[in-house]
């Protein structure tokens, strides 16, 4: 599970009126430091996380620039954390705005028909998991399905923004082989 431009995204629940703006997150533009969070409308002119702000200041001047809140998004990430674990109790926190969780079992859970498949159930389940977030946080998330941690980062990258990817079990290099290769 990863929470979409998770600063961002809990700046503009505190602020509605940053919604669709060009936000950075991270200090003022041309100060020291760099991007903890850029917005899509910002990325748009080349602005990404860890970029320096000075950088950042040139290619969008007339972007939003915040400082971080770090007590505030902790408080957030860990609402987050509680929601994850009503549906599994296994969240394994890979960094403040991801996670992973065990969702073995599940599809009992939600009662695959005899005519879905257990992936299907998980699916149902993780859509309803990433639903309950924006509904009750206001915070968009994506999610990726998959027998790996890898493979279900990469699909949660993949199902950006605020979707769900299923990679079945098999089917890795087919969703793997058309990506680009970088470091």
């Amino acid at each position: 599970l990863d929470l979409d431009t998770f600063f961002v995204s809990v700046e503009r629940v505190l602020n509605p009126e940053l919604e669709g703006k060009a936000v950075v997150v991270g200090g003022r533009p041309g100060s020291r430091g760099v991007v903890t969070a850029a917005s899509y409308e910002v990325r748009r002119f080349g602005v990404k996380s860890g970029m320096s702000l000075v950088e950042a200041g040139k290619l969008a001047p007339n972007a939003i620039f915040l400082p971080p809140r770090g007590d505030t998004y902790g408080e957030y990430a860990e609402r987050v954390r509680d929601i994850a674990r009503r549906y599994s109790p296994t969240v394994l926190v890979a960094s403040i705005d991801e996670m992973f969780l065990d969702l073995s079992g599940c599809e009992r859970l939600y009662g695959a028909p005899n005519d879905e498949s257990e992936d299907l159930a998980i699916e149902r389940a993780v859509l309803e998991l990433t639903a309950s977030i924006y509904d009750e946080l206001g915070l968009p998330a994506s999610a990726g399905l998959a027998t790996s941690k890898t493979m279900s980062k990469v699909a949660s990258n993949l199902a950006k923004p605020r979707g769900v990817m299923l990679v079945p079990a098999g089917v890795e290099a087919a969703v793997l082989s058309p990506l680009p290769v970088r470091s």
